[in-house]
């Protein structure tokens, strides 16, 4: 029996130290780590909708990491406690020689984790001595290595709010993006934005995919949702280059380029288990545009287009949804095709 204790012991320290290396350092994210930050996530989410409040769901990215550092130290600390646990003479007391209950083991273990230095206990014999060592030098590692982690983390959730922010500038929702960049006669004022964003785009998709908690990092305000304004700016791109009749739009790299940064980071979606949104987002009007004197495809034809990005389009509305938004988030103060707001949930 106690035997099965400290191989317990070995397993739980061991994927620990697996699930923390794997997240630190290599893209895709550990499956645990993984799983409890999405549960984490849907329970904001959920208590977002229940108080009708920006300000829980700002929290998620905070309370994802606290909960993935927790299980890190709960696994390490369990596993220690296991293993001296495996050994009845594996400590004693330091002034009795009495040997440690099991309440006395986990609190062995623990100072020695955090690195407290408190003497009340002793391991007995060499090996235990060197298993204490070890043990505080694995908590060392614990810490060092989720600092580690944490740093990026911080830099890439503002480096993620400053490309909402720039995107928002360009427009508040897709039509008002292309208005602002149409000069009567196409919208290439738009390209040397599309350059910049671009590069920041394509960074965006590299950090979630090698942080995928990041994707639990919220704006409070619409202005400083990457996920709104991301989905705005490919809706904008999907009016450059189906709904505006030939000429008038950017040329097919620049818009290309933007695209495949964006896709990058739809492909991102997948590893932290945000799946597509069951239903398609409403439609987009050209009306707006057509009334603005810009030439627009018929209605007919760009309908027919938008039928070749759909699973593209809900994976967008999948992103708006998980950070707590639905889709008129995307269009604030414009018309859409059809009126009702996308709610749908995904699967």
């Amino acid at each position: 029996m106690r035997l099965l204790l400290g191989l317990l012991g070995v397993l739980l320290i061991s994927y620990a130290f697996l699930d923390l290396l794997w997240t630190t350092f290599l893209e895709g994210g550990a499956p645990l780590t993984t799983q409890a930050c999405a549960r984490v996530a849907r329970r904001m989410l959920w208590l977002q909708h229940r108080c009708n409040t920006r300000r829980i769901i700002s929290l998620t990215g905070l309370a994802a990491v606290v909960a993935t550092v927790l299980i890190w130290t709960a696994l390490l600390w369990a596993g220690w406690a296991l293993l001296f646990s495996s050994n009845v003479n594996s400590l004693v007391d330091a002034n009795t020689g009495r040997p440690a209950d099991t309440w006395e083991r986990i609190y062995f273990t623990g100072y020695t984790l955090f690195t407290l230095g408190l003497g009340d206990f002793k391991p007995q014999g060499h090996v235990w001595q060197m298993a204490t060592s070890i043990a505080a030098g694995s908590g060392f590692l614990l810490f060092g290595l989720a600092l580690a982690y944490l740093v990026p983390v911080i830099s890439a959730a503002t480096q993620k709010r400053q490309i909402a922010v720039y995107i928002t500038s360009l427009g508040r929702n897709p039509d008002d993006i292309i208005l602002r960049a149409w000069n009567g006669q196409d919208t290439t004022a738009l390209a040397p934005h599309l350059q910049s964003l671009t590069g920041m785009l394509a960074l965006l998709g590299e950090n979630h995919l090698t942080y995928p908690v990041l994707h639990y990092f919220h704006g409070a305000h619409r202005i400083r949702s990457a996920a709104a304004s991301v989905a705005a700016l490919d809706e904008a791109l999907t009016i450059l280059e189906c709904g505006l009749q030939q000429g008038c739009s950017l040329d097919l790299p620049s818009l290309g380029a933007a695209r495949e940064a964006i896709t990058s980071y739809l492909d991102t979606l997948s590893p932290a288990l945000i799946l597509p949104a069951f239903d398609i987002p409403p439609s987009p009007s050209l009306e707006n545009l057509r009334g603005m004197g810009v030439p627009v495809v018929s209605d007919s034809l760009f309908a027919a287009a938008l039928a070749m990005v759909s699973e593209r389009r809900r994976l967008l509305l999948a992103l708006v949804l998980n950070e707590g938004w639905d889709w008129s988030a995307v269009w604030t103060d414009s018309t859409l095709a059809t009126p009702e707001k996308a709610t749908a949930s995904s699967k």
